[in-house]
C-alpha cells in the first residue's frame, strides 16, 4: 500500500524530533498541520503533538470525523477553547519533558502558556523538512503557477485606459478563482508612479492613463500551495526610451539570476548574479529588495535569495527570481517567475 505523502512528512518530523533530543513538538499552525496531515484546518481547530514515536491531534468532537483522512494522527478530544491546555496535559501525561514549539507561529499568550509549561522555543523547526518539496507538493505548486499564468493571459488584453487598479485586481482574482484557485492571498496592481511602490495596495480610484507604466504582482493558492509572478509593461504605443532601457536591464538581470540557479548553490549566488547586472549600469541603489524567495505553503519561505546568504538551495525547492528597479514618484519595473530547482538547473513554472 502506498504511504500518503503527509504520513511520510509526519514520520520525518518524528525522526527530526528525536534527532533534536526533543520528547515532542507542538504546533498550532494550520499550515504546518496541513503539511503533516493533508487536512485543511483553520486556526483554533486543532493542536498537533508529534513525538518520536507517535503523532497526536487534539481537537473538538465536531472535527473528529474530519481527521479520519489522516488515521496516523491519534485523535484526543478537548472542550471548546481548551485545545492548547488539553495538548499540554497530554504531553504531561505521556511524561514528555522537553517539548519544542515555533515561537513565530503562536500568539503572545500561547507562547507564554507553552513556556510556563516548560516547553522550549525551536523556531523554524520544520524548515529543513519543508525546503525540498515532495512530488505531491510540486504538483500543487505547478498547478497554482499554471492557474496564475493562464489568468494573466486572459486578463492582460482586457486592461484598458480608464480602468482602476482595483478593476484589474478583481479581474485577475476572478480569473484565478474560476480556474480552480482556492484563494488569492495577494494581488498587486499598480499604475504609473505606484509601480515604484514594491508592495502597493491597489487603489479603487486610481485610473490607468494612456502612456504610463503598469505592474502586476499576483498569485494564488491551490490545495494549500501558492504561486507567485510579476509582469511589468508600458501601457500605450510610445514606450519611453528610458523605460525600455530599464525594462531590458531588468530582463537581463532576471536571466542572469536564472542562469546560475541549480541545486547546491548558495542563495546569495543567485542574488549576486542578478544584482551585479543592475549595479554595473549604475542602478544598484534602485534595486531595493532581495532577488527572490522560496514558495510553498507560504508565499515567502526559506531559502531567501538575499545578498551574501550562504544558505544552500536544495533540489526540489521552488524559488522566485524577481529583480527590479524603482524610481520613487516615477515608475518601477519588476519581472518575476517561479522555478523548480533541479540537480542540473531549473524548470520554469510561470509563463
Amino acid at each position: 500500500m502506498k504511504v500518503p505523502a503527509a504520513r511520510t512528512r509526519s514520520l520525518a518530523l518524528q525522526r527530526l524530533t528525536k534527532g533534536a533530543n526533543l520528547d515532542g513538538y507542538i504546533t498550532l499552525c494550520p499550515l504546518e498541520q496541513r503539511y503533516l496531515s493533508g487536512v485543511d484546518l483553520s486556526a483554533g481547530e486543532a493542536v498537533f503533538l508529534i513525538t518520536p514515536r507517535n503523532s497526536y491531534c487534539v481537537t473538538k468532537a465536531m472535527l473528529a470525523s474530519k481527521m479520519g483522512s489522516a488515521p496516523w494522527l491519534r485523535v484526543h478530544l478537548a472542550s471548546l477553547g481548551g485545545l492548547l491546555e488539553a495538548a499540554l496535559k497530554l504531553a504531561h501525561d505521556k511524561g514528555l519533558k522537553r517539548v519544542g514549539f515555533d515561537g513565530a507561529l503562536v500568539t503572545l499568550s500561547q507562547g507564554e502558556k507553552l513556556l510556563r509549561a516548560g516547553c522550549v522555543r525551536k523556531d523554524d523547526f520544520l524548515v529543513p523538512l519543508r525546503k525540498p518539496k515532495a512530488a505531491d507538493e510540486l504538483k500543487k505548486i505547478a498547478r497554482a503557477c499554471r492557474i496564475a499564468s493562464q489568468a494573466f493571459a486572459e486578463v492582460r488584453p482586457q486592461i484598458k485606459t480608464g480602468m482602476t487598479e482595483e478593476d484589474v485586481r478583481v479581474l485577475l482574482a476572478c480569473a484565478m478563482i474560476k480556474r480552480g484557485a482556492e484563494s488569492v492571498p495577494f494581488n498587486i496592481v499598480c499604475f504609473g508612479e505606484n509601480t515604484a511602490d514594491v508592495h502597493h495596495t491597489p487603489d479603487k480610484k486610481r485610473k490607468l492613463k494612456a502612456g504610463e507604466a503598469v505592474l502586476t504582482d499576483f498569485g494564488c493558492f491551490y490545495e494549500g500551495y501558492c504561486s507567485d509572478m510579476t509582469r511589468s509593461w508600458w501601457h500605450g504605443p510610445k514606450e519611453p526610451a528610458e523605460y525600455t532601457r530599464v525594462r531590458k536591464l531588468v530582463q537581463r538581470a532576471h536571466a542572469a539570476g536564472v542562469k546560475v540557479l541549480r541545486a547546491g548553490i548558495a542563495a546569495g549566488d543567485a542574488d549576486k548574479a542578478a544584482r551585479d547586472v543592475i549595479a554595473a549600469q549604475g542602478l544598484g541603489e534602485y534595486f531595493i529588495h532581495t532577488t527572490g524567495h522560496a514558495i510553498g505553503l507560504y508565499v515567502h519561505e526559506a531559502p531567501v535569495l538575499r545578498a551574501k546568504s550562504r544558505e544552500i538551495v536544495p533540489e526540489n525547492a521552488v524559488v522566485t527570481i524577481e529583480p527590479g528597479v524603482y524610481f520613487a514618484g516615477k515608475w518601477g519595473v519588476r519581472i518575476e517567475d517561479s522555478f523548480l530547482v533541479t540537480k542540473t538547473g531549473r524548470k520554469k513554472l510561470t509563463h
